[in-house]
């Protein structure tokens, strides 16, 4: 291929094709984990390019222990930039998902440096078809279209990007070696971890090169890789211990949010490890989608039957890396990249069973031991030629799957009643479906093709899933919507699972929802119909005490915002500080009711302690008028 266009004119080819590819999805708006991470976080909404601005979008998350900071102030500079508009931020992500395929090529072009699997062959050409099928996989199509997935991209761009400069560092001696290491460790490997905790897999993705493809280059583990593997195992053992012990209580009380438990999750992970698989071979349309909430928990090892040949297939696959380590250690180090890859999010931690983006870096595993493979089968059997073909027409092939999906991620109905189509027992796509019909114009006439087809979707959602509540709250705001009266029957029931079932994440957007249309001015529930909601949820016993103080928090804003019951917001802010003292946005609001009450001196005597306080810009800004002035009334 040489003979008719560079590696450069090739790569700006792919680049132009993977734009053509996402081109119509990128006119889609936000949707699922987006709101509550980018649209619901008041420190993302820069308008002023200034340090503290920074520093707001900085700590403004919420996902993860650390809150993902670099990927948090990746939105906030979209904002500055454009606004919450959608299709900027995506563009943003295609092209950050473009940086991590040039970085792929690079790690990819290192990998087979020298290796006798390509001897007849061209690296460059060999690692940017490796490059190029990752890049245009319709499986990656989520990090990319879904915004708040940025998260796993910039995370595996700085992987990546540590990964290469440790290999290179490896490989050479001299002055600039250290600082090749420093870079790795010091620079990218801490931005990784701050953008998503999938960042912490580095050191085994090392571990895995410097035992499998460096120990086979030079023949033996040398002093650094000897060192290097005897940390990995303290750390190793460190991690373990500290899952077993008592301090991980915090850990694994996720799972009381589950419908499943620790040992659950491990078996049904091993049948969800090969539905990836499957979908990186075949990416069947109808298997594909965001929500896959319909996927069957393994019970025990025979139900499903298919558990424990899973299983047991993983078993053989480890074996398969030990016994190929000498023989073939490309392919065993691809397959080990997928294992390791997978280790953080499919594994036994109280995460969702199923999320495609978690194949984000672990399908450069599958490419990588698949080309190896099929390199070593046909060495002296076919031409360069013929292969380079086949490789064509597979990258053709993988664009047109991932434009196809991408047109149907340019439009919000059409994504939903798609996937709809395609998992009928997912409650997620039956409420979205529901959701976003009930929001057209049309669903508020009674006996309308829009109401009954939202009533029907979000109906649905409760029928196949009995733990579900935003469908009911939906069907609430709905009928509200449509003039026909509180739907009594929904309400109660939505109490009902707020109080019995288990306290989804997500479950208490409900009550957010409610209050922010109560200070809206759309009164569908009455206050006794309010109060009894937050009630409900406060009373379910798996409510954590950090979300009560969120929830005795909203109840204080519909309270004195919608009904200006001025006793009743401070009682419930007060229960909401008992449980978090130290939150600053609380601690502003009670600061301004103190001001309402008349209590000006103590209300002045907080207000100069929160000036040292992390607020938010709109947050400080009442703080200075409420020094300056006084006449700031609204918490």
């Amino acid at each position: 291929m040489s003979k008719y266009l560079s590696p450069w004119l090739a790569a700006a080819l792919l680049g132009a094709l993977a734009l053509a590819a996402y081109w119509a999805g990128l006119a889609g708006g936000f949707f699922f984990d987006d709101g509550p991470s980018i649209l619901n976080a008041p420190g993302l909404r820069m308008s002023e390019f200034t340090w503290e601005a920074i520093g707001q979008a900085w700590f403004s998350g919420g996902a993860g222990p650390t809150g993902r900071p670099v990927a948090q102030l990746s939105f906030g500079l979209n904002h500055y930039l454009s606004g919450f508009n959608p299709w900027a931020f995506k563009l943003t992500n295609l092209a950050i998902h473009g940086l991590c395929a040039l970085m792929a090529y690079g790690v990819v072009r290192e990998l087979l440096r020298g290796r006798a699997e390509i001897k007849s062959y061209d690296e460059r050409w060999v690692a940017l078809a490796v490059a190029a099928l990752w890049l245009l996989h319709p499986l990656q199509l989520l990090p990319v279209l879904h915004v708040v997935q940025r998260m796993t991209s910039l995370s595996a761009l700085f992987l990546l990007a540590a990964f290469w400069l440790h290999i290179v560092a490896r490989r050479r001696d001299g002055p600039l070696k250290p600082g090749l290491l420093l870079l790795a460790w010091c620079v990218a490997w801490p931005l990784s971890i701050l953008s998503k905790e999938t960042g912490l897999l580095l050191p085994l993705f090392v571990l895995g090169w410097e035992l499998l493809l460096r120990r086979s280059e030079v023949g033996r583990l040398d002093k650094f890789a000897k060192i290097y593997t005897g940390i990995c195992l303290v750390l190793v053992a460190g991690v373990a211990w500290y899952l077993l012990s008592s301090r991980s209580q915090w850990l694994w009380a996720g799972y009381e949010l589950r419908p499943f438990e620790a040992g659950q999750r491990l078996l049904s992970e091993a049948r969800v490890l090969w539905f990836y698989v499957g979908l990186v071979v075949l990416p069947r349309w109808s298997a594909l989608g965001l929500y896959h909430d319909d996927f069957a928990i393994s019970t025990d090892w025979l139900t499903p039957w298919t558990t424990l040949p899973a299983v047991l297939g993983w078993v053989v696959v480890v074996v398969l890396v030990w016994r190929l380590r000498a023989r073939a250690p490309l392919v065993a180090f691809g397959l080990a990249w997928f294992l390791i890859g997978h280790l953080l999010e499919s594994t036994v931690l109280p995460l969702e069973l199923v999320h495609e983006h978690r194949n984000y870096l672990p399908l450069l595993g599958l490419l990588l031991a698949a080309t190896a493979a099929l390199l070593r089968w046909t060495q002296d059997r076919t031409k360069p030629t013929t292969l380079g073909i086949i490789a064509v027409v597979l990258l053709l092939l993988c664009a047109a799957l991932t434009a196809f999906r991408a047109h149907q991620y340019g439009d919000d109905l059409r994504r939903a009643f798609g996937q709809v189509q395609h998992h009928p027992d997912s409650a997620r796509s039956q409420y979205e479906a529901g959701m976003l019909v009930a929001g057209l114009p049309a669903a508020a006439q009674p006996g309308s093709l829009a109401y009954k087809t939202a009533h029907h979707h979000l109906e649905r959602a409760l029928a196949v899933d009995a733990h579900h509540k935003m469908a009911l709250f939906e069907i609430v705001t709905l009928d509200c919507k449509a003039n026909l009266g509180v739907n009594q029957p929904a309400l109660d029931e939505l109490m009902h699972r707020l109080r019995v079932t288990r306290f989804a994440p997500g479950d208490r957007n409900i009550l957010y929802y409610a209050k922010e249309m109560a200070v809206a001015g759309q009164r569908c529930l009455d206050r006794s119909q309010m109060t009894e909601l937050f009630r409900a949820a406060l009373a379910n016993p798996k409510v954590t005490a950090s979300v009560q103080a969120i929830l005795h928090s909203w109840l204080a804003d519909y309270l004195w915002l919608s009904e200006r019951d001025l006793a009743g917001a401070r009682e419930a802010l007060a229960r909401s500080l008992a449980l978090n003292p130290g939150h600053p946005s609380n601690r502003l609001k009670w600061a301004q009711l103190l001001w309402i009450s008349g209590e000006r001196q103590a209300a002045r005597e907080l207000l100069l302690k929160l000036r040292a306080d992390r607020l938010t810009g709109e947050e400080r800004q009442t703080l200075e008028q409420l020094l300056a002035t006084g006449n700031i009334e609204k918490p």
